[in-house]
């Protein structure tokens, strides 16, 4: 097999029971799947790789990093992974396969020659070869590498019928002795303690301090480079010791949404906002990242419902003259739940009230998302996002009340949020850049004010002013104009906003929701409550010194905003630190996944509870 040709097929979903979207979470400035591709062009054995992923439109994410990385990629069934690898070896012409899951980023690919060598340089042949048994491993798990010929993935293909088979590629191969000739290639050293594979959140912590403590040093790919690190500090190793891994018998779909349909109901409008549009995007993304099927009702912009279309989730207009929460409303959402066969339906708006709420019940999870920790709301869930929020009964007396789900573990933020590594911020040594951000709609018509008194302050103290402007901002023309003066500049609409929060120094914002993603991402920030409700967002991050408080009358007065801006950017850079660290402590970026997951778990009690 000395001219075999072999091919590494990288296996990556954006799916995943326990941690959705984690191939393409980030760590020094890199996703996951890019450190995992750059290890393995280093392996001296492989003609080529592959990312095989699936149809599914949430993986149309992975295509994407794919291309960008100038690998090839092939689509194939999401739930048969033993056929999209055995499609995907055909089209790859490969002679020898060699499996590499996504969450491996920490791969060293010396380990993928050692197994690849074995495998080829066997006599007689090998049908497999890989550097773990089932029952026997010392490789840190994270390091796996699994090697088989083209004519024994074909095999197991046509012969491997149970669900396992076909979810996890190679249990045909090893699970009965004799029937392939197969062999263990185990590592010298017993290492078996060790998880540096991404499978939930705790590895993914693990795995980033690996990564950002080794980056740039010449042996970065080295396995040893690891184990020198977690050597000098095992407190970070034991941080997903507990971790159980699933045997290859369990199935990742026991834990998915497969097949589970939920309907989100909720309006970007000029007088609403997109901020409860935009929490239901982040939570419909989490459903469908985890296997289910989701759509949202409501009106909203052409703008936003790409972005939901784009994410898989359809978007279902209700029809001209439904007034938010009125009894046509309730109804049409009772048709479309029952016409979809609606698992969960979720409804986030201030215009659906307790009698509308009762409503819409029906054989399915009804949850409500609610900013102001009501009691006695008729649904199953109550969602309260906010870090304040109270985690106790909201019945009424003595009455059970909805199940809550509260506080920042459940602030549902979009994946290209939840999957970025928030940079370090010096605040210190290059001019710094401050955004506007002051929602979809800018109801309070802050933004031209803002800009204008920001650039006054750019005339004193170096600095560059971005303003993010959503798409049905109302003063569009006069921003336009605005941000072409020097150090200015508008970003319009846009479909992600990962990169420049991760660009931005600092920010002067409303109080919504874009102020957990700014949390999340460390950006210090000034913020305005505009509206009442913005209340349950702005008390917690002040108290938490995330933020400092704006006065509204301050941020209408010109002369007193810009006053504001200059004293906010001359902040001692040691305080913007520990605010930028306490938000990135605030929120984790998981919240969206807790919620899906926990409506999930719902839903499923209750469809058994109904069949029994």
């Amino acid at each position: 097999m000395s001219e075999a040709r072999v091919v590494a097929l990288v296996q990556a979903r954006m799916g995943s029971s326990r941690l959705p979207g984690k191939v393409l979470e980030r760590a020094v400035g890199r996703t996951l799947l890019e450190h995992l591709v750059v290890r393995l062009r280093h392996a001296q054995t492989l003609s080529d790789i592959v990312i095989a992923t699936t149809h599914s439109p949430a993986d149309d994410a992975i295509e994407t990093e794919a291309s960008r990385l100038g690998v090839r990629s092939f689509r194939g069934s999401e739930d048969d992974v033993l056929e999209r690898f055995h499609e995907a070896a055909a089209v790859a012409s490969a002679d020898v396969i060699v499996r590499i899951t996504a969450d491996c980023p920490l791969l060293d690919p010396a380990e993928v020659d050692r197994v690849v060598r074995a495998f080829l340089e066997a006599d007689p042949p090998l049908d497999y070869a890989a550097n773990l048994a089932p029952s026997d491993r010392r490789i840190p798990l994270g390091l796996s590498v699994e090697v088989l010929s083209r004519a024994a993935l074909s095999r197991a293909h046509r012969e491997g019928h149970e669900k396992y088979h076909r979810e996890h590629v190679t249990p045909y191969l090893y699970e009965q002795e004799g029937r392939f000739r197969t062999r263990v290639a185990h590592p010298s050293e017993d290492l078996s303690h060790l998880r540096l594979t991404v499978d939930t959140p705790e590895d993914l912590s693990v795995v980033r301090e690996v990564l950002e403590a080794i980056e740039g040093q010449p042996d970065a790919m080295d396995l040893r480079a690891a184990l020198r690190f977690l050597a000098a500090h095992p407190e970070v190793a034991q941080r997903n010791v507990g971790v159980r891994q699933k045997s290859f018998k369990e199935s990742d779909g026991d834990a998915r949404l497969d097949g589970l349909f939920a309907l989100f109901r909720a309006d970007a409008t000029p007088a609403t906002g997109a901020g409860h549009v935009m929490r239901c995007l982040a939570m419909a993304e989490a459903w469908t990242l985890a296997g289910g099927r989701a759509a949202c009702l409501g009106a909203m912009p052409s703008s936003i419902a790409e972005r939901f279309e784009a994410r898989g989730v359809e978007v279902l207009a209700p029809p001209d003259g439904t007034a938010p929460g009125s009894t046509e409303d309730a109804q049409l959402v009772v048709r479309t739940a029952e016409a979809r066969g609606a698992a969960v339906v979720v409804l986030d708006g201030y215009a659906f009230d307790a009698r509308h709420l009762a409503a819409i019940r029906g054989p399915y999870v009804t949850a409500y998302v609610d900013d102001h920790e009501q009691r006695g709301l008729p649904v199953d869930v109550v969602i309260d996002p906010n870090a304040g929020a109270s985690r106790g009964p909201r019945g009424e007396g003595d009455a059970p009340g909805p199940r809550v789900l509260a506080g920042s573990a459940f602030t549902p933020l979009r994946a290209e949020i939840a999957r970025l590594s928030p940079p370090a911020r010096s605040f210190e040594g290059r001019t710094p850049s401050l955004l506007l951000a002051f929602g979809g709609s800018d109801p309070a018509r802050l933004s031209a004010r803002g800009l204008r008194a920001a650039l006054a302050v750019a005339k004193r103290v170096p600095l560059h002013v971005t303003v993010l402007a959503g798409p049905m901002h109302p003063e569009l023309d006069a921003l336009v104009s605005l941000s072409s003066a020097p150090g200015a500049s508008l970003v319009h609409d846009a479909r992600e906003v990962g990169p420049l929060f991760a660009a931005t120094d600092l920010a002067l914002a409303a109080a919504g929701s874009t102020a957990w993603e700014l949390a999340a991402m460390g950006v210090p920030m000034l913020l305005v409550q505009v509206a009442d409700n913005q209340r349950a967002v702005i008390e917690p991050l002040v108290a938490g010194g995330v933020a400092k408080r704006l006065d509204r009358e301050v941020a209408q007065d010109e002369a007193a905003l810009e006053a504001a801006i200059e004293g906010f950017i001359r902040t001692d850079p040691a305080e913007l630190r520990r605010m930028s660290e306490a938000g990135r402590r605030v929120v984790d970026g998981r919240g969206a996944a807790r919620i899906a997951r926990a409506l999930g778990e719902l839903a499923r009690a209750k469809s058994q509870g109904e069949a029994s």
